[in-house]
């Protein structure tokens, strides 16, 4: 793996192989998180993310014989009664939920992100988030074309978490490496998210940043030479196909 890459992809793709596209039975998804976690790019691997609807499941699965994630992360769109469950849940890690949510706060080893809207302004919601003692988590896609945040918006977000000194969690539709242009309109890519976080949290301006996120290959693989310290401020990516952007990055000898 090349020297520059290492840190910046260390435990950087949440497993979210229940929610779509993928939405894999939660026993054949444990089976793969599992088969991951112990694979040569385990390293790669973060958490394991179930919805809080579904904890019950996942317990049935374990005990069933499958085995429990090390790490996992609940999606928490109404926690409801299993407020009190989730400090006693193994293994947590992490909580999400859209903002305005109310979460418990389990202390500082369980990690709390408020989910943003690209339909709000952004300066007020990371207040918000900033005052909750929380981070941040943005979509980069979706089913429509609307879903994919303009490079203009997602740049406001990850500068305006560098200012903050808010950690960034980013999900849906970060499949490939790089930016790239689909039958259904422009995608983002990862690794341009990471330069964009690194630069950001050297004082980039927004039209660096705007530049960074919008650059396509062949000329966005420089962009690799550029991801030092990225992880400073992009904490994690969510995924629902951990294979998926470890082949590309494989596909382009960068694994």
């Amino acid at each position: 793996m090349p020297s520059l890459l290492v840190s910046a992809v260390g435990h950087l793709f949440d497993d979210a192989g229940v929610f779509p596209p993928a939405r894999l039975p939660m026993a054949e998804a444990l089976a793969a998180h599992a088969r991951a976690t112990s694979g040569p790019y385990s390293r790669l691997v973060g958490p394991f993310l179930c919805p809080v609807s579904r904890l019950d499941e996942l317990d049935a699965c374990v005990a069933s014989g499958l085995p429990r994630p090390r790490q996992l992360g609940v999606i928490a769109y109404d926690v409801g009664r299993s407020g009190r469950r989730l400090g006693a849940t193994p293994g947590l890690v992490q909580i999400e939920a859209p903002l305005g949510t109310p979460l418990p706060d389990l202390g500082g080893r369980v990690r709390r992100y408020f989910e943003v809207s690209w339909r709000t302004p952004m300066a007020d919601q990371l207040d918000a988030v900033l005052a909750a003692g929380a981070r941040v988590k943005v979509r980069c896609g979706g089913p429509t074309r609307d879903d994919v945040p303009s490079c203009h918006r997602l740049a406001d977000a990850v500068i305006g978490c560098a200012a903050r000194g808010l950690a960034l969690k980013a999900t849906a539709g970060l499949h490939q490496p790089f930016r790239y242009r689909g039958r259904d309109g422009p995608h983002h890519g990862f690794v341009n998210l990471l330069a964009a976080a690194a630069a950001a949290r050297v004082g980039g301006g927004h039209h660096d940043v705007v530049a960074i996120l919008a650059c396509e290959e062949p000329q966005a693989a420089g962009l690799v030479e550029v991801v030092a310290r990225a992880r400073d401020l992009l904490a994690s990516i969510g995924t629902s196909s951990i294979d998926e952007p470890v082949q590309a990055l494989v596909t382009r000898g960068l694994l």
